[in-house]
């Protein structure tokens, strides 16, 4: 009869350390979000979003330049809480997301009267989130 061996000290410190980015990273989002449940705004300009899960976390290459020319950053970011509020979970319309998160103008240039185009990240949840 064969017994299993015992563990090495290193293999059960990897065990326990198996942790994964994305469930740190939602972690995170989690701990940040019970403070505030109900907040469907976070708002944050030139801070970093939130992210929901270590994926398809923008670089800055992703994030393209204003139409004036300038760097646009992180200003705010739609919360997922907004999604029971919108009551659109149906048969036939639904949507969903993890976070989206909004980029605009560095310089905050000046259109004249004609609205400016910012620019949305959008991050959805993954399958491996606990």
């Amino acid at each position: 009869m064969n017994y299993p061996t015992a563990f090495e000290d290193s293999e059960l410190d990897e065990m326990a350390m198996h942790e994964t980015e994305d469930s740190r990273v939602f972690q995170k989002f989690k701990q940040k979000t019970e403070l505030e449940p109900h907040q469907v705004l976070r708002y944050c300009r030139a801070g970093s979003a939130l992210w929901v899960s270590a994926q398809h976390i923008p670089k800055d290459k992703d994030i393209p330049d204003c139409p004036c020319g300038a760097k646009r950053i992180f200003e705010f970011q739609v919360m997922p809480q907004l999604l029971n509020h919108l009551k659109v979970d149906g048969p036939h319309a639904s949507i969903d997301w993890g976070t989206l998160a909004v980029y605009t103008c560095e310089d905050s240039c000046d259109q004249g009267y004609r609205y400016s185009s910012e620019f949305i990240w959008k991050q959805d949840f993954t399958g491996e989130l606990p």
